[in-house]
């Protein structure tokens, strides 16, 4: 959800700059709302399952186990409730975010080419200088890359979580796509990072900054200002 937020505020500044206003209003706002609106409706799954004392006749040994509330999870109410939960918290959300993004991409290679033609026609010999739009041109990347990454990686955890019973959970080839599943969700939120560190340059100077690695040596993309040195000159009397 906090993905979707930060999709969303992007998508208003790209696609409707006269509007370009917070939508969910101060960012503070919007990581304050969304973790707490996650956590109460996430409330009535605590009590799917209660803890079970044990005991072990051989050495009398007193364990805990957690067990399945049979009844409150066969309950059709919960059954209701546990599949509008993963329709607004996995459905919606990719949809939403692939829908957004597709749009964001368009309307940024379309602003794109514009800017490149005018430039293009301004200038006396008509020819483009690569380097003035290679930032653009990974900023294209960067969001092309990671929709696609996010809509391959997240997709089967969707499906798992919509088709998750313990029926499915005893058969051996959906053990197999719930690995798969749960592999390549980690796999989409660590190879975001290297992305981005790839494409943006900004990104990337900013996490070096924060690490203070080379703080004697200009960053690349950096401007440095020449150290300012006085000279004193003395007069003859």
């Amino acid at each position: 959800m906090m993905l979707l937020a930060l999709t969303l505020e992007r998508y208003v500044s790209v696609c409707h700059p006269g509007h370009a206003r917070p939508i969910l209003g101060s960012p503070i706002r919007a990581v304050t709302l969304i973790p707490i609106i996650t956590f109460i409706l996430y409330i009535p799954v605590v009590f799917r399952s209660y803890v079970k004392t044990c005991m072990l006749t051989p050495e009398n040994y007193l364990i805990y186990q957690r067990t399945e509330n049979t009844a409150y999870i066969s309950h059709p109410v919960y059954s209701i409730y546990k599949v509008g939960l993963e329709i607004v918290y996995k459905v919606v959300p990719v949809v939403l975010l692939a829908a957004l993004n597709l749009r964001i991409l368009i309307v940024y290679r379309r602003s794109c080419e514009k800017r490149r033609k005018m430039t293009i026609s301004r200038t006396a010999s008509g020819e483009e200088d690569p380097r003035k739009f290679a930032e653009e041109r990974r900023l294209v990347l960067l969001l092309g890359s990671t929709s696609i990454l996010f809509l391959i990686c997240v997709t089967p955890m969707v499906i798992l979580n919509v088709t998750l019973s313990e029926v499915n959970l005893m058969k051996y080839p959906y053990q197999v796509f719930r690995a798969i599943a749960n592999l390549l969700e980690v796999t989409n939120y660590s190879i975001t990072f290297y992305i981005y560190i790839s494409f943006s340059e900004d990104f990337r100077s900013t996490f070096l900054r924060t690490l203070n690695c080379n703080s004697a040596t200009p960053l690349k993309g950096m401007k440095t200002t020449p150290a300012t040195t006085t000279t004193v000159t003395q007069r003859s009397v």
